[in-house]
């Protein structure tokens, strides 16, 4: 791929990208929070392995319906709407959590939770990248990463500093969320400039010859060849990495705890102190995320990830220092191999006006198998660590040769133009 021309950036662009990239904080902290709650939830309403692995999974495969349904609305009716709205549902699930009184009720806000944060992600990248500059598209969705890790970070460091309060610690924690979410509505709803850069994208786009509120059709999209394979490679990549993400993300308190024997409070100090290894990871991606380095840093990237996984399975998870080498190779592998760089695929592949809709179906595809997956997960810590985590290595494999895959396609392909976009939007009609 060849190094792309710096386009300017100025503060508007940032502070839309805090915007959007609330989205991803939320979406991380919702995972991480939740995967926090399970060892204590587990014991303060007596649960079952099966009903752990409900919760686990719920939020995954409600994520995954909000994308799918959010990503599509938010190119039919309106995706400045959808960015505004979608936060406010967010808000009372997370309200919803830190005041349940049962599993009932905490199951019910875990369900719309995952809505409200799946339909808020591809909205929120889409939005992003309508209004960014050509040439710039890369480093601010890099940027609502940098946000997801900052989300990992914060939650993680709550937990720890919670640990010891027991479920009233992880109602705390949502309750924050529901806080921060009704402060991202108001930023994003009243905040002047965003209208301004909504207008200078409109008057762009329809100089190019592109109708921003006019969403491609989906048998424009389903009936052409390149987009098909684009949709397939991008959501087969995105669906290996998510299998391993949600994994760890959703159960590695869980796993620390009940297969290590560390307490909560060591096991939530250890994630803490090792995803600032990824922060700083998803930091430098950021700043190589529009040029040749990103490709560059890919393969190394995906031997490192390979590598946790098969460190993990070979010392079983009862190994400490294992377990912590595990998690710093983790933390330096993901921001250079995993979802950013699946967001900036799907955002510079695809049209204004499809983007959304893709971004949220390719989602949805990942995070619906992910669900399946995590309702078991506890069950699978329980037969056999090393064979999850040779389960595991095999994803992270996978997701690699995928990932591989994209790369040559995208280096002899050609960029897309208006006039692509324009023949999908006919070939429909």
């Amino acid at each position: 791929m060849a190094e792309k021309t710096a386009a300017t950036l100025d503060r508007r662009h940032w502070m839309l990208a805090i915007a959007a990239g609330m989205a991803s904080l939320l979406d991380s902290g919702a995972i991480i929070s939740v995967g926090l709650g399970l060892a204590l939830w587990k014991k303060a309403f007596d649960l079952d392995v099966w009903t752990v692995g409900v919760l686990g999974s719920a939020l995954t495969l409600f994520i995954a319906v909000g994308a799918l349904a959010g990503g599509r609305l938010a190119d039919l009716v309106g995706r400045g709407r959808m960015f505004s709205m979608t936060i406010l549902l967010y808000a009372a699930a997370a309200a919803a959590i830190a005041l349940a009184p049962n599993a009932s009720v905490l199951v019910a806000g875990v369900i719309v939770l995952g809505v409200a944060a799946g339909a808020d992600l591809p909205t929120s990248l889409a939005v992003l990248t309508e209004r960014a500059p050509e040439g710039t598209q890369g480093r601010l969705v890099a940027f609502t990463h940098v946000m997801w890790t900052v989300g990992v970070v914060v939650a993680t460091l709550l937990g720890f500093a919670v640990s010891g309060l027991g479920v009233p610690g992880i109602s705390m924690i949502f309750g924050l969320l529901a806080v921060l979410a009704v402060a991202t509505f108001a930023f994003r709803a009243f905040y002047p400039p965003f209208r301004r850069l909504e207008e200078e994208a409109l008057e762009r786009h329809t100089t190019a010859g592109v109708d921003p509120a006019e969403a491609v059709p989906l048998a424009g999209l389903l009936r052409d060849r390149t987009s098909l394979v684009l949709i397939a490679l991008t959501a087969l990549f995105y669906l290996f990495f998510t299998l391993v993400a949600n994994t760890f993300g959703s159960f590695k308190t869980y796993f620390l705890v009940t297969v290590g024997g560390t307490t909560q409070t060591t096991a939530t100090g250890l994630s803490f102190g090792t995803t600032l290894i990824g922060l700083v990871g998803t930091i430098v991606f950021t700043r190589i995320a529009d040029t040749k380095w990103r490709s560059r840093f890919f393969a190394l990237g995906v031997v490192v990830f390979v590598a946790c996984q098969l460190l993990i399975a070979v010392t079983g998870g009862v190994v400490l220092p294992a377990m912590i080498a595990a998690l710093v190779l983790y933390n330096v592998a993901f921001p250079f191999i995993g979802e950013a760089l699946y967001k900036i695929w799907t955002q510079e592949s695809f049209p204004v006006n499809a983007r959304a809709t893709v971004q949220g179906f390719t989602i949805a595809i990942a995070r619906f198998i992910a669900a399946g997956f995590a309702l078991v997960t506890p069950a699978l810590i329980a037969w056999s660590p090393k064979g999850l985590y040779l389960l595991l290595a095999a994803f992270a494999l996978a997701s690699g040769g995928v990932g591989t895959v994209i790369l040559r396609r995208r280096r002899t392909a050609a960029t897309r133009s208006p006039a692509r976009t324009t023949a999908l939007t006919k070939e429909a009609l």
